[in-house]
């Protein structure tokens, strides 16, 4: 896969906005009686680095993991095709994980270690 097939295919992240129904229960302040409302809201879907920056302690300037995958990922077919810092950070959350397992595996800190 290179860069341009990974973008078509949603792995950077676009922050296009997704709407998704809610359902509430609660008690109407009026009736005291429980009452169900549904109503959508609209979700920016967050990247890879933005949940890392989210549940870090502090405030990073950068995310490490997204530094890390920048610095060890190539694209393509020959491996020519670095992933800068910023495609990375905005990874899709899910691939950024699966990438970041490949990462630690490859360097001896992931799972697998014992593989290789």
């Amino acid at each position: 896969m290179n860069l341009k097939q990974l973008k078509a295919k949603g792995g950077i992240v676009d922050g296009a906005l997704v709407k998704k129904e809610v359902t509430w229960v609660h008690i109407d302040s009026k009736t005291d009686k429980e009452v169900t409302e549904k109503f959508d809201v609209h979700i920016r879907r967050q990247s890879f680095g933005v949940i890392e920056r989210l549940f870090a302690p502090g405030e990073a300037e950068q995310s490490r993991n997204a530094k890390y995958i920048s610095g060890s990922v190539l694209l393509g077919e020959e491996g020519t095709e670095p992933l800068t810092y910023e495609d990375a950070f905005n990874l899709e959350s899910s691939l950024g994980f699966a990438i970041l397992n490949a990462v630690n595996e490859a360097n001896g800190t992931g799972k697998d270690q014992a593989k290789n």
